[in-house]
Order: structure tokens, then sequence, then C-alpha cells
């Protein structure tokens, strides 16, 4: 088998035409380093030497400019890169490439979302249920989450006073108020003192 033609497809990437009709797309680094040039004679396992090659450097490519943009676990990382069609063993080795060189570092990740989510007042438990939604592993953000000191009666109290005070106000606000608190994970204790302090407070004020 040879390669008829060579012809650039997109940016990265050249497309081979083989002489059993078949079509090949390459990454462009991969044609340089392999040498590939028309006329070229190639079998099959020299053609799936060049398609994994390619495969891991496409993959590499984008799971680098998705990190760019944002950070993410490893977990989230390979399967944004399936999603977008890239070979799963490539994205894998990828994967543990940036792993290895702490590119992709699941504790970091987790450690700066929880601080997020306690500073936005976020409980533990709903922020456990976000970081596992991130790809984060249960017992690490667990982990991580039992790290951090965090005030709940706090937490509640500036929710209250930021998003919660108008409905306060309305009829049986208080009822629903403390279900929506409960909903996001905070505990019955923690809400019903907070509660009674925020309400306090105002009672105060008005006097």
């Amino acid at each position: 088998m040879t390669i008829k033609s060579i012809k650039k497809d997109k940016k990265h990437l050249t497309k081979l035409f083989l002489s059993d009709g078949a079509e090949m797309l390459v990454d462009n680094d991969v044609c340089t380093e392999r040498g590939i040039y028309e006329g070229m004679d190639v079998d099959l396992q020299l053609l799936q030497e060049i398609k994994t090659e390619s495969d891991y450097k496409r993959a590499k490519s984008r799971a680098l400019w998705y990190l760019d943009r944002m950070d993410y676990t490893e977990k989230a990382l390979f399967e944004k890169l399936v999603r977008a069609g890239f070979d799963k063993k490539a994205s894998a080795k990828v994967l543990a490439n940036l792993v290895e060189f702490g590119m992709v570092d699941d504790r970091r990740f987790a450690q700066r979302f929880a601080e997020r989510c306690c500073e936005n007042n976020i409980s533990k438990r709903e922020a456990t249920q976000k970081m596992l939604l991130k790809g984060v592993p249960l017992d690490l953000a667990k982990e991580v989450l039992c790290e951090i000191e965090t005030d709940e009666e706090e937490q509640i109290t500036n929710l209250l006073s930021k998003k919660y005070a108008y409905k306060l106000t309305q009829e049986k606000g208080t009822e629903k108020v403390f279900a929506a608190l409960v909903r996001k994970g905070f505990s019955f204790s923690a809400i019903k003192s907070a509660m009674k302090r925020y309400n306090d407070q105002l009672e105060f004020c008005e006097e």
C-alpha cells in the first residue's frame, strides 16, 4: 500500500489518501516526524503507529487548550476529551502525562473549589455534591472539606441577609426559607440558631 497524495486539511491536520481508497487524518507534527511523503510505502502496522501518535498529539493539544481556559479534574478532562471525539486510549495517556507533570491535580482542584464554595456560603454537604459533579472522588472531597474551618451559622446568616431577607417578610416566609436552607445542606440546629439570631438582631434594630 502507498500514500497516493497528501493534502493539508485543517490548521493542525494533514489528510493522507491511500492507494486502497482509504483516507486518514494525521497531525502535522507526526507527518514531519515520520517523514511522510507522497508515494511512500506503508503497511497496516505503520499506519496504526501513525494513528496512535497522531491521536495522542491531537488529544494533548486539545487538553492543553481546555486547561488554558479553566482547571479540570482528571475525570472531567478525560470525559471532555472523549465527548469531543478523541480516542479513549489516547485521552487516558494524555491525562497520565498531565497528572505526572502536575498540570492536572485533583487535590489542588478540590482545595480551590472547596474554598470558593465556603466563601460563597455553600454548605459542606452541597459543596460535596458539586465537587462530585466536577469529577472529584468522594473520599477526597470529604477529606478536603474537613480540612477547611467554616462557621455554618455565619454562612446561613450571610444568606439570610443577602438572599432571603425579602422572603422572610412574606407570608409563611420563615417556613419557606427554613426549607430552602435545609435543601442547601445546612443542619437543622444551625438553621434554627442562625434564624433566631438574625430575627433578634432585626428586632433590636427596630427598637
